[in-house]
């Protein structure tokens, strides 16, 4: 169904009806006046270069170019996707955990932001399924039951916070039961859950409860958010840190074993949440990959065809005729030709736009679906037209990500990011191709690449996070060679050789000498003391 995205904007036509009365007061005040000028024949030798049908060509020009540029405003467009249609997917239940331990900063900002950051990733990944979201401390709350609608998840995560729930705890073992109960219990597949949390869990219930998940089929993957040495607390409000009964400041840590007996018992699998994009891209391939099955759209709209630049191409045309038809009757031929040839430019550039937005959607979709080389196929057709369309270009270098065609990503993303004045669409090229480079191994590229990211992007940071990686692993790879170096500059041992029989021969003999030689001072001497003179006393 056809339908307008801003409706309210049509009120502005009403500031329509105005201009044109004041249109219709100057013709009649033109027509007046020129009576009162005196002989009509005179008048019209006076006058005869001008022409008042010209001036009602430019004035109607003018009100209808308005009215237009109103009615593209108001973006008239028609749903690809309607309410009631049937799309395919699964039902993913997202548990959060909102007590105060996920406050800690030792992941930056903090535990509870970086997991929020990862859920922004995982709505726009898992697009084409339902979504439902559990929050839980002490106490675990549905939040948001499930839904595909992507801009009510991100609402209802963004104002996930501690404040939520008064009881502190983490009770992961009834976040679980709530994430079972929002799901269809009739059927044993087509339903995931993803729970997110530091693993300090107050209850001994979350693996037995875990177990009674996996019997109706649904697939827990959980991912770990802090480090296993631990963080204090900062109580919000105070910039304190949080102590116990004892004074003692209190040390949150992360429980990886607890998370990785949940996900076994499940059949799911354990992410350690050191970088978004990566688990967020992990996550949603496992999802994607699974079962999938028929549901309706009740919720709205996913995506639309515009058609706002079929009125804004006629009024930037009227707007055009306006300013180079003369008010006289005599008029260049070359004038009316400038004119043909920029209107024709500015309907046939938002034509051809419009039909790339179109392939590019498709490929979009084909993305989402993991259909990786198909995606590609769409977004070069666009290449071949356009070959500086920076989207098409971006979304096929990712597409040959996905397909592990590292190499080729690393070049298409260096040539995007070098062709394009676009500093956010440069940072996230030069962010992509660091992590082509990492998985090639390439870390001296891959660093200098996440530094060119956040030199364009300074507040990106997961690009800062993997630069710290990339250069830790630099760090360690130089130790090792230096190790490596010393180990053999380091002087070898000589080698004890056996002596030849000549050699032992000869230094027998001069042992022999050296012995006979002391046991001639021994007997001088002991003579001498035999036969020696008295002492004076």
């Amino acid at each position: 169904m056809v339908s307008f995205q801003n409706i309210e904007f049509l009120y502005g036509l009403a500031a329509l009806i105005p201009l044109v009365g004041l249109f219709i007061c100057v013709i009649r005040w033109k027509q007046k006046t020129r009576k009162l000028l005196g002989n009509e024949r005179l008048v019209s030798q006076l006058i005869s270069n001008y022409s008042s049908n010209k001036y009602f060509i430019k004035a109607v020009s003018i009100l209808v170019a308005i009215a237009l540029l109103i009615i593209s405003a108001a973006n008239l467009r028609k749903p690809i996707k309607e309410k009631g249609t049937v799309g395919s997917g699964i039902d993913v239940m997202i548990a959060l955990d909102v007590s105060k331990s996920m406050l800690a900063e030792d992941e930056k900002p903090t535990r509870l932001d970086k997991a929020k950051q990862l859920i922004y990733q995982l709505t726009q990944q898992l697009e084409n399924n339902r979504i439902g979201l559990v929050v839980f401390a002490g106490r675990a709350y549905l939040q948001m039951p499930l839904t595909s609608d992507v801009g009510a998840t991100k609402m209802f995560v963004n104002n996930a916070n501690p404040a939520l729930i008064s009881w502190q705890g983490t009770v992961i073992g009834d976040a679980l039961t709530l994430c079972s109960n929002s799901l269809d219990t009739k059927e044993k597949k087509y339903k995931a859950a993803i729970l997110i949390t530091d693993g300090e869990d107050q209850d001994t219930k979350a693996v037995e409860v875990a177990k009674e998940l996996a019997e109706k089929g649904v697939i827990v993957h959980t991912v770990g958010v802090g480090s296993e040495s631990g963080a204090p607390i900062i109580e919000a409000g105070t910039n304190e840190y949080k102590r116990d009964a004892n004074g003692e400041t209190v040390i949150t840590k992360l429980n990886s074993k607890l998370l990785r007996q949940i996900a076994d018992v499940t059949g799911g699998t354990y992410h350690y949440l050191n970088t978004t994009e990566s688990v967020g891209n992990d996550l949603s391939q496992l999802l994607n990959a699974m079962d999938k099955k028929e549901f309706g759209n009740p919720s709205g709209y996913i995506n639309y065809d515009s058609y706002y630049f079929i009125f804004l191409a006629i009024a930037i045309f009227l707007l055009i005729i306006e300013f180079f038809v003369s008010e006289r009757k005599k008029n260049k031929m070359t004038n009316q030709a400038a004119v043909f040839a920029v209107c024709l430019l500015f309907i046939t550039v938002p034509v051809l736009s419009q039909t790339n937005t179109s392939v590019i959607l498709k490929g979009n979709d084909l993305y989402k679906k993991g259909d990786f080389k198909a995606a590609q196929t769409e977004y070069e057709k666009v290449l071949d037209k356009d070959s500086k369309n920076n989207a098409a270009a971006f979304n096929d270098a990712n597409s040959l990500y996905r397909q592990q065609q590292y190499a080729e990503t690393s070049k298409r993303m260096e040539a995007l990011a070098n062709n394009t004045s676009d500093p956010i669409l440069q940072a996230k090229a030069w962010y992509n191709k660091g992590v082509a480079e990492v998985k090639q191994k390439q870390m001296e590229q891959a660093a200098a690449s996440f530094k060119k990211s956040l030199l364009l992007n300074n507040n990106d940071e997961t690009a800062r996070e993997n630069l710290q990686m990339v250069l830790n692993q630099l760090n360690e790879k130089n130790k090792k060679q230096d190790n490596q170096q010393s180990e053999k500059n380091k002087p070898q041992p000589k080698d004890n050789k056996q002596p030849s029989k000549k050699q032992a021969e000869q230094q027998l003999n001069m042992l022999r000498e050296e012995e006979k030689r002391l046991q001639k001072e021994i007997q001088q001497k002991k003579f001498k003391q035999e036969s020696g003179e008295e002492k004076d006393w």
